[in-house]
């Protein structure tokens, strides 16, 4: 048998022949998720307990309850976030995931850092804005392409990003409710499916017409 740093490699070779199309993240976070889903500790018994409810739904009504369910949770975080957010430093939640994608890879174009957080120009041209404003991001002119221009967290942001954190961690624990560890796993690698999936369509086919995304990415 394989010493077990063996089937760890065995394992992330694995994880990494699923990529496709530069889709993926490749993080620590993700690579554990995959591994507890490969190596069955999710405990079934308890995950699966109340779905015998849904069995009888057809599949198109069972997509609408998901849709208006996903729906009403993002207008949950907003709720919890405006109690939240007058007590940092930060303006809003997406002040925060700009800045974060900022931390995690510095000097950005201001479109790449847009269309990381999945916003229309206009809605994200208006948080860098606000961002510059306050001091906690600086730009400058990209020296290889001057019609960009490049966007950088200052210390300022440093410190409203870190301070911040204790009370964003309310929103974080709250949104996961009381799920149990098993059932954490389990959320979160179905929602990082469906974020691997829609990201895909973005980064591919945005502006495409509804019915023409359709036909090319769901089966028929």
């Amino acid at each position: 048998m394989d010493s077990t740093l063996v089937q760890l490699i065995k394992s992330y070779e694995t994880y990494r022949s699923g990529f496709k199309n530069g889709v993926n993240e490749d993080t620590m976070t993700d690579f554990i998720i995959y591994l507890n889903s490969q190596l069955g500790q999710i405990n079934n018994t308890t995950v699966n307990q109340g779905t015998e409810a849904w069995t009888n739904f057809n599949r198109k009504t069972l997509e609408e309850i998901a849709g208006s369910t996903l729906g009403k949770l993002g207008r949950y975080v907003d709720h919890y976030s405006r109690k939240v957010m007058p007590l940092t430093d930060l303006g809003s939640i997406d002040e925060f995931t700009y800045l974060m994608q900022l931390m995690q890879e510095d000097h950005q174009t201001k479109t790449s850092l847009i269309h990381q957080n999945i916003h229309p120009i206009t809605s994200g041209t208006e948080i860098i804005k606000r961002l510059l404003n306050k001091g906690y991001i600086t730009q400058l002119d990209d020296e290889h392409d001057k019609r960009s221009v490049r966007v950088s967290i200052t210390q300022q942001g440093r410190a409203a990003l870190f301070s911040s954190f204790e009370k964003l961690s309310m929103i974080t624990r709250i949104v996961s409710a009381d799920l149990s560890d098993a059932e954490l796993i389990q959320l979160v690698n179905i929602l990082k499916k469906l974020d691997n999936f829609h990201l895909k369509i973005y980064q591919e086919a945005r502006n495409m017409e509804m019915d023409e995304i359709v036909s090319n990415y769901i089966p028929a």
